[in-house]
């Protein structure tokens, strides 16, 4: 599993910035904004795979609903978090 580290102020930002237009298009927290699969993959810029890998390794918590996987922000944001402040790439 391969991760970019958010090292720079720049890329930090950059993506507090995601987080936060996530949350205003919802007009919700984060702990009440869901996405599904396909959100998930645009919003880190991850591959259908990769998510996959996530999920198998509980970097990612999911919830499957008929067949459909969905991730809540604030869990999202959580993962990343445990991962040392690692952004996947």
């Amino acid at each position: 599993m391969h991760f970019k580290t958010l090292n720079s102020e720049n890329q930090g930002k950059d993506f507090e910035d995601q987080i936060k237009k996530l949350i205003e298009k919802h007009s919700r927290p984060a702990s009440e904004v869901l996405l599904d699969d396909v959100d998930l993959r645009n919003f880190l810029k991850i591959s259908r795979r990769t998510a996959l890998e996530y999920r198998k390794k509980k970097i990612l918590k999911f919830y499957k609903i008929e067949g459909k996987i969905f991730y809540i922000l604030s869990e999202i944001i959580d993962g990343i978090k445990r991962e040392g402040g690692k952004h996947v790439n």
